[in-house]
């Protein structure tokens, strides 16, 4: 069917990087669009800290942001440095093992060149201007089909929406996936990501080693591994932002260091319920005493983190599955194809949120059959989201070759 522009309304549930990139990219072409997010603050949550972004993000944002906040978008990157085209892989003795260069062409699949960023200031970049459509404080119960063809979005608070589409860019636990796919699988890996943010000082800075201080890596100690990641601004965010998008502040404006700690389950001898009620300052001990035997340089970036700072992650991915009859109901990002934190889930997501955009512009402006379009974005978006979730599940000695671990970022407990 066709819909004209101004009876077309796209609800959204998560008001994460996809979900918000998508509502940019709507706003930005005059369609209807409101945002649902179930936290009731964009810092209520950690919401993780730098990821990698190449060129898929870069060209999302591109698509997607009014002028003026893609250049801030360009602006908040993190210093242009050896970290943002190496992968190093680090012993014991903090001695390079091995060093892999990102490809300097795009891919479906794996991760190129790019610069971090940090995950929080990007989500402020792309809730400017949205402070009329996006919703916070609300969680999403169930969706009901509605007899005229709408679809009903409910909440916990006892309010609905009702529109034309219904978007899951609800994370990796998506409720809404739970109710239109549900067979669709999440794996769990057994691997636990306990990590964390400090803050680089001037001390940690003279501590931090010369392959530690100027790229993005991974350190093997034994049977435990530890990503770290740098993110030193280009300019202060804030200044940035007085230039191109006056009145909207950064809470995050200092370099740090980006860090995580992976581990089994098993090893910790506790539940995912006990470790994810653990304090910050308990979670800090429990850190300690698993690197207890480290490099002191390492074990410094655990010491002078925040105890609010630290986080845990239960390490889980999407089974890829086969394409399903298209509806007024779709996903994007994580809700999806999750996958593990290893360079393409965060610029999946975002060009997810441009492929539907344009899609959904498609029907609005030039007629195109409604279920049409959405079919032709979820054929496209199965594709390379499936195709980047096996990149990411490759054996562990094709980790260099295919580019793991090159994001950091995550959304926690989605």
């Amino acid at each position: 069917m066709n819909m004209p522009q101004k009876d077309l309304r796209v609800l959204v549930v998560g008001g994460g990087l996809g979900g918000l990139c998508l509502a940019q990219g709507l706003r930005k072409a005059g369609i209807s669009v409101a945002v649902y997010e179930r936290d009731r603050s964009p810092e209520a949550r950690t919401q993780g800290y730098r990821f990698h972004m190449d060129i898929r993000g870069e060209e999302a944002l591109r698509a997607c942001l009014p002028t003026n906040l893609y250049e801030l978008a360009l602006a908040i990157r993190a210093q242009p440095s050896k970290g943002a085209t190496v992968f190093r892989m680090v012993d014991g003795e903090l001695r390079e093992a091995a060093t892999m260069r990102f490809p300097e062409s795009g891919s479906s699949e794996f991760v190129t060149v790019g610069s971090s960023i940090d995950r929080l200031t990007l989500r402020h970049v792309l809730l400017a201007g949205l402070d009329d459509i996006v919703y916070f404080g609300k969680e999403f119960t169930r969706y009901e089909q509605q007899p005229d063809g709408t679809v009903r979005a409910c909440f916990a608070d006892g309010t609905d929406s009702v529109g034309d589409v219904l978007v899951a860019a609800d994370g990796v636990g998506s409720r809404i996936r739970e109710q239109f796919l549900p067979y669709a699988e999440l794996i769990d890996t057994g691997v636990r990501w306990l990590g964390g943010k400090t803050l680089l000082t001037d001390e940690l800075r003279t501590f931090l080693l010369p392959q530690l201080a100027e790229t993005f890596g991974m350190v093997h100690i034994g049977a435990q591994s530890m990503l770290f990641g740098l993110v030193t601004f280009h300019q202060d965010p804030n200044q940035a932002a007085a230039h191109l998008w006056p009145g909207l502040r950064f809470h995050t404006t200092s370099d740090y260091v980006f860090w995580g700690v992976l581990v089994q389950q098993h090893q910790l001898a506790m539940s995912d319920d006990e470790l994810n009620a653990m304090p910050g300052s308990k979670l800090q001990h429990l850190l300690l005493a698993l690197v207890a035997d480290w490099p002191p340089t390492l074990r410094m970036l655990i010491e002078q983190c925040q105890p609010d700072q630290t986080f845990v992650l239960r390490m889980r991915h999407a089974r890829p599955i086969e394409q399903w009859q298209t509806t007024n109901v779709t996903l994007l990002g994580d809700a999806i194809h999750a996958m593990p934190p290893r360079g393409s889930g965060a610029n999946t997501a975002l060009r997810d949120a441009r492929q539907l955009a344009d899609s959904l512009i498609a029907v609005a402006r030039l007629g195109t059959p409604f279920h049409q379009a959405l079919h032709d974005y979820e054929t496209e978006m199965v594709r390379y989201g499936f195709a980047a979730l096996r990149a990411s599940l490759q054996r562990p000695t094709d980790e260099l070759r295919s580019g793991w671990f090159a994001e950091g970022g995550f959304n926690r407990n989605r």
